[in-house]
């Protein structure tokens, strides 16, 4: 169940939003019926409204379901919703709508990632499963990935669009034939003709945004698996070389491999010219709130790690190892998305670069402390970048979910 009050919360941060994007005051409307609320912005009197120009949805009321509708009076929308509310919620949600909509009244999507996939010539779609949840995986999915060792999974690949999307298809086959349990033969041959397509969802301005988003590792063996996607090319890229040079006391030797064949070494000057380049053209990159701001700690890793490129794309041994590109301009259109996670955490933070295909973006905040969000939510890599560099290639502590009260909780 959702009530009213949080629905106006919701309202308010989607106008506020809306204004920040349109340039001009957008008023929040919640129009509450029966079995759900209507959602919409009104224009200033003194604009004159232009087809198109909002979006209206409507909130269900037991199970938080959100579906978009023309811009109709609330009445007609009303009607329109009660006749087709049946058809319209899903048996099962993979991922809980109730709690991405809370999380809306305070937080921005990004980054983030959409995939539709039409399977059985009927379309789905779902978003990365952020916040506090458990998720209501399909039992073949939750099956496939429970087999899978620890060193293919990716951080919180379980919470991807592609995979809650595949739960969503098959849990509404199985709600279609209640008596017979689906099979995996049976998954197969509904998404035997599937069509996926996935995208990235970022800030304004970003040029990842809106751009096809590839799936991680762990998804693309998941559709593969159910027959989405057709057997994949050669396997991943191990990029690593020997550890020469590389203290062993300061990274792992797994780590430091890959660190050498990046072509780092421990005794290069920290380039501070560089970094400071970097940080102007953070800098320069506003949000539409917020702005970057630099500090030490960010300073002196971009000093020493600021050109780092890893290619490393491979199962690891506590999870999958994805390439790195530390570069902050990579993720400069970030500030917005960083102020709201500051807030969290109690501490700034700044860009730091990107990790995979763009999958997610790297920040450091004031404390040294360095954090990855994406799809799956915010979390924290490490207290220190070495710390954290063990993290991300795949031979330190695991990630480390940042939680919707701000504290860190085990890996789910």
């Amino acid at each position: 169940m959702i009530g009213l009050r949080e629905v106006e919360r919701i309202a308010t941060a989607r106008a506020r939003r809306e204004s920040l994007r349109r340039g001009h005051p957008r008023t929040p409307m919640v129009s509450e019926f029966d079995v759900g609320y209507v959602v919409w912005t009104r224009e200033p009197a003194d604009r004159t409204p232009r087809t198109g120009d909002s979006v209206t949805t409507v909130i269900d009321k037991e199970t938080g379901h959100t579906s978009v509708w023309p811009s109709l009076p609330s009445a007609v929308v009303k009607d329109l919703y009660r006749r087709r509310r049946t058809e319209l919620i899903p048996p099962v949600s993979t991922a809980d709508p109730v709690v991405e909509l809370r999380r809306e009244a305070d937080r921005r999507p990004g980054p983030t990632v959409v995939a539709h996939l039409t399977a059985g010539g009927r379309p789905a779609a779902a978003r990365g499963a952020k916040g506090d949840q458990p998720l209501r995986h399909h039992p073949l999915v939750r099956a496939y990935l429970r087999e899978l060792p620890d060193g293919e999974l990716v951080r919180g690949a379980h919470r991807h669009a592609e995979l809650v999307v595949l739960s969503d298809v098959l849990h509404r086959a199985g709600a279609e034939r209640p008596d017979t349990p689906l099979a995996e033969a049976d998954a197969r041959a509904l998404c035997a003709d599937a069509v996926l397509a996935a995208y990235h969802v970022r800030e304004p301005g970003d040029p990842v945004g809106g751009m096809p988003a590839r799936p991680c590792a762990t998804c693309a063996g998941a559709l593969v698996h159910f027959g989405v996607l057709p057997p994949p090319g050669p396997a991943g890229v191990d990029a690593a070389a020997p550890a020469g040079g590389v203290p062993a006391d300061r990274f792992p030797a797994p780590v430091a491999g890959v660190l050498a064949a990046a072509g780092w070494s421990p005794g290069r000057e920290p380039h501070y010219a560089r970094a400071e380049q970097q940080v102007a053209a953070v800098c320069a990159v506003l949000g539409q709130e917020f702005r970057h701001a630099a500090f030490p700690a960010a300073v002196r890793a971009l000093a020493e790690f600021g050109d780092l490129r890893t290619a490393a794309d491979r199962a690891g041994a506590r999870h999958w190892v994805r390439p790195l590109r530390l570069d902050p301009v990579a993720a400069a259109h970030s500030a917005d998305l960083l102020a709201e996670c500051a807030t969290l955490i109690g501490a700034r933070l700044f860009p730091l670069g990107v990790e995979g295909s763009d999958e997610a973006l790297l920040a450091i905040d004031e404390t040294g402390r360095v954090f990855a969000l994406d799809q799956g939510g915010e979390w924290f890599l490490g207290a220190t970048l070495d710390a954290a560099l063990g993290t991300l290639l795949g031979a330190g502590t695991a990630a480390q979910r940042l939680r919707d009260d701000g504290r860190w909780a085990a890996p789910d």
